[in-house]
């Protein structure tokens, strides 16, 4: 038995319900033809904002007490996990797992990523970070469709 390939496999089986699979793909492709991807990225963001709100996060203290109440409401929902990782002009996050690749499709992640934007701005706002800094998706395995969502939290660009 090919565990590498059957282990991705089964994961991309059941990282989305299969009742709500056909529903969400046929949402999807009904956004993706009525919107423009910029717009459609505002949507989801504004979903991840409205999300954060419905579940937020006390105030921590620690990077890693952040990541662990992260980590908390996504294993409740089984919507993966955050790494998070101070580099010298942000702090790099990982969200992997995400169901979103698998339930709207990997041609939308262009425009899911919004989702996690807003997710992570709003919970990162909440711990009282300075304005001028903002959470964007980086284009990397996300770009590929992949279960992975790369962001960072950084000063915005003037």
């Amino acid at each position: 038995m090919e565990t590498g390939a059957t282990f991705i496999d089964y994961y991309d089986k059941k990282s989305c319900s299969s009742q709500w699979l056909e529903f969400n793909r046929g949402m999807a492709a009904e956004l993706s033809a009525g919107l423009p991807p910029e717009d459609l990225r505002q949507l989801f963001c504004r979903v991840g904002q409205h999300f954060a709100q419905a579940l937020p996060i006390p105030p921590c203290r620690t990077l890693e007490e952040l990541q662990d109440r992260f980590n908390e409401h996504w294993d409740r929902i089984d919507w993966g996990f955050t790494v998070l990782s101070e580099e010298s002009d942000g702090v790099a996050i990982t969200h992997a797992c995400s169901p979103i690749a698998m339930a709207f499709g990997p041609e939308t992640t262009g425009w899911s990523v919004g989702f996690f934007e807003g997710v992570y701005q709003a919970w990162f706002d909440s711990q009282r970070m300075p304005a001028s800094l903002r959470v964007q998706a980086l284009k990397t395995a996300a770009a590929q469709g992949e279960p992975r969502v790369d962001l960072r939290l950084s000063k915005v660009a003037a």
